[in-house]
């Protein structure tokens, strides 16, 4: 149960990490005005998801392992 939760926990604190990138102006791809939508969607994901990779993997690992070590101290008492 503690593994399930600690990379469930990883991943949307991940994602919510982010959001912004993936949500922001500016992306080269928003010049070229022969790009379609799935290819600026495309390019704003995997961008938004490659940035700062592994300052945003170390606090949601770091989040989520203590989220889930607070959940099973609480579900234990």
């Amino acid at each position: 149960m503690f593994w399930k939760s600690f990379f469930f926990l990883t991943i949307i604190v991940y994602l919510l990490l982010s959001l912004p990138s993936i949500l922001g102006v500016g992306y080269v791809i928003d010049w070229v005005p022969e790009a379609t939508a799935f290819q600026k969607a495309k390019g704003y994901i995997g961008q938004g998801l490659k940035v700062n990779f592994l300052l945003k993997l170390l606090i949601a690992v770091i989040v989520a392992l203590i989220a889930s070590l607070l959940r099973r101290k609480r579900t234990s008492i």
